[in-house]
């Protein structure tokens, strides 16, 4: 049997809603997602505290079917990669808020923004996001600290 029969075999299937989202200090993300008490299956209420489970996600339309996802802003984005994606960021005015009040680096321009990013991530240029994978982790790590910024003052 394969890999991928026996994940198929051992799945369990059921529905969750989105219930909170929080990025936690070390960068790592919280998910909350809420189970219907119909839905809740034995084996994960019987599971200790810390067992790891693979999931796998899709988002379902209001009639049950799959939403398709593919070509939206969020895989665009994605494949742009880190010295791009600074880049963009960089010339966006709400970045540079987010430095300031977040970061606390004195930023009002994009060369600023562009000084804060390269600072914080360790970088004397953006381009060092293509050959130093920690660098680059770095940089997610504070473009997704934005994102959660940004979610939680758009309410």
């Amino acid at each position: 049997m394969t890999e991928a029969e026996t994940a198929r075999n051992n799945a369990i299937s059921f529905e969750v809603k989105k219930d909170g989202l929080q990025q936690r200090q070390s960068g790592d993300w919280q998910l909350r997602l809420t189970v219907a008490a119909l839905d809740m299956h034995e084996r994960i209420t019987s599971a200790p505290m810390g067992t790891r489970f693979a999931c796998v996600l899709v988002e379902v339309n209001d009639d049950e079917t799959p939403r398709d996802r593919r070509g939206e802003d969020r895989s665009k984005w994605a494949d742009l990669g880190p010295t791009r994606q600074a880049g963009i960021r960089c010339k966006e005015p709400l970045f540079w808020a987010f430095l300031t009040e977040e970061l606390h680096f004195d930023v009002n321009d994009e060369e600023a923004a562009a000084r804060a990013v390269r600072s914080h991530c360790e970088v004397n240029s953006r381009r060092e996001f293509a050959s130093d994978s920690n660098a680059a982790v770095r940089w997610y790590q504070l473009d997704n600290a934005f994102q959660a910024w940004r979610a939680r003052e758009n309410g």
